[in-house]
Formats: structure tokens, C-alpha cells, sequence
């Protein structure tokens, strides 16, 4: 990779004022190599093994100018994003993902070659192993990833959108996309009436730890915080519990119709648009 310099920082237009004043305090450690996936063995059914392969961004506007989660202002999501919560709000993977986001949108020829060996590695790795590999680009970001993703079509490719459309015009065979619903807006409620006319995979997070304290309780549906194999399953409507969450947050949230996550007041209107 051409090294990225101060003068290169300063003249960039993609990213924002605060990623350029991290990228030139950190400019050693942004022209270092780096591993841009993360990886972890999903078990479904205590059976079937994949070896997941997920990588994180800074969502939305953290880093960039323009957006990379489209769906993030419409769907409510970018306060709660995931990647504030467990060890993804630690320093080292916060300054991880911002690493990765910056050579994305500064380096875009050597970001797409990083991923790309870093997916063969793991095809050959799996191929000793005999357990598969399975790739996830988009772990805390919206991004169309498509052209990376049809140059490796024997790979199994997965995430989860908020953007209705490209759910509905993908047309890669080995890349699998979930639809995130969310009761936050009018216009997100309204994708989540057409996802379920559509009969796609949808996922709905409720605002609940499944603990005494919490007064939500999930419905009756399958469960996604078990295994993130989506590919494995159907058309279904599938729930996620909040993470990232303390009891008093998530006892306030409760009373909210429009938040990203289902609460109780906005249960009653969940049901009728899932029909359940």
C-alpha cells in the first residue's frame, strides 16, 4: 500500500474532521498492515460448523462525509449501533474499525485486494479444515460490497440491511441479505410492511435482555441470537435481543413508539404489521 501521509489527510474529502485529526495522531499505526476480518467458529443445531469471518467499520458518519449506513437516520439505529456495545466499544477495536474505514474510503484498491486475501486464506484454510468459511463485510455498516463480492462467487457471502431495495435487487446466488425492520420512523415501518409482503428474512430487535428486571418478553418466533447462520434459514421473521444496554435505558426505551428496537408501546403495532 502507498503510505498515507499528513498532506494526503488534509486533502482528503471523504473523510470527516475528526477522523482526519485520529488519522494524523495515529498515522504509524494507519500505515501498518492489518487484519480487516474478524473471525469466530458458529455452531447451529450443535452440529454444523462454519467459521464466521466478520468485519467492523465505524457506522454512518463516524469517519466518512457520506453516509455508509443509508438506512441508519430512517431506521433509529445509529444511537444503539452495535458497535458501542461489549468488546467492540473497547478502545483497541474502536480504533480498529476506524483504521479499516479510512483505508476503505483512502486506499480503496488496497482494501478491496486486503479483503479479497484474506478471503482466499480462509478458503484454503477451510478447505484443510473441512469447515466452511463464511463472510460478513457489512458487521456494523449498510455498504454495497457487490462487486467484491461477485469476484469471489464461490464463497458464501451474508449480512443483514436496512435498505429494502437491496434486499429485493440482489441477484448474487452466494450472497444472502437479511432485512432489519425497525419501529423507529413511518418510513421504516413502511419497509417492514413491504418486507413482510414480500415474504423476505426479516430480523427485529426487541428491547429486552431476556432478564427479571425487563418487562418485554419475546413472541413465539425464531430466535437469531443462537447462530447468525441466515443463510441456513427460510423466509422468517426472527428476533434479537438489545445489546449493549443497562436496565435503566432499556426500562425508558419501553415507553417509546418510535425507537428502533419493538418495546412495549409499540408492540400492539408490531404484531399487526409481522401479522403475529
Amino acid at each position: 500500500m502507498k503510505p498515507i501521509t499528513k498532506t494526503d489527510i488534509k486533502r482528503c474529502q471523504l473523510i470527516n474532521s475528526n477522523a482526519k485529526k485520529w488519522a494524523i495522531k495515529n498515522l504509524d499505526y494507519l500505515n501498518k498492515d492489518m487484519t480487516l476480518f474478524g473471525s469466530s467458529v458458529k455452531v447451529e443445531k450443535g452440529a454444523l460448523k462454519y467459521s464466521t469471518y466478520v468485519m467492523y467499520l465505524q457506522p454512518a458518519d463516524k469517519v466518512a462525509m457520506i453516509t455508509i449506513c443509508a438506512g441508519a437516520e430512517a431506521g433509529g439505529c445509529k444511537p444503539d449501533c452495535l458497535i458501542q456495545s461489549g468488546h467492540l466499544g473497547m478502545s483497541v477495536a474502536q480504533n480498529a474499525a476506524t483504521k479499516r474505514t479510512i483505508l476503505m474510503l483512502m486506499r480503496p484498491q488496497y482494501f478491496n485486494a486486503r479483503v479479497l486475501f484474506e478471503v482466499d486464506r480462509a478458503e484454503s484454510k477451510a478447505k484443510k479444515s473441512g469447515i466452511p468459511a463464511l463472510f460478513r463485510l457489512n458487521g456494523t455498516s449498510d455498504n454495497d460490497f457487490s462487486e467484491l463480492i461477485a469476484a469471489r462467487p464461490d464463497s458464501q457471502w451474508y449480512d443483514y440491511t436496512k435498505i429494502l431495495s437491496r434486499v429485493r435487487k440482489n441477484k448474487l446466488a452466494n450472497y444472502d441479505l437479511t432485512f432489519s425492520a425497525s419501529m423507529f420512523s413511518n418510513q421504516s415501518k413502511s419497509a417492514f410492511k413491504k418486507a413482510v409482503k414480500s415474504g423476505y428474512r426479516i430480523a427485529v430487535a426487541f428491547n429486552t435482555k431476556l432478564i427479571a428486571s425487563d418487562r418485554l418478553a419475546l413472541p413465539d418466533l425464531t430466535s437469531f441470537d443462537k447462530t447468525d447462520l441466515r443463510h441456513l434459514d427460510g423466509a422468517v421473521i426472527g428476533t434479537l435481543t438489545r445489546k449493549g444496554s443497562n436496565i435503566n435505558q432499556r426500562l425508558i426505551d419501553d415507553t417509546k413508539t418510535d425507537s428502533f428496537f419493538v418495546t412495549s408501546a409499540n408492540l400492539t403495532e408490531f404484531q399487526a404489521i409481522a401479522g403475529v
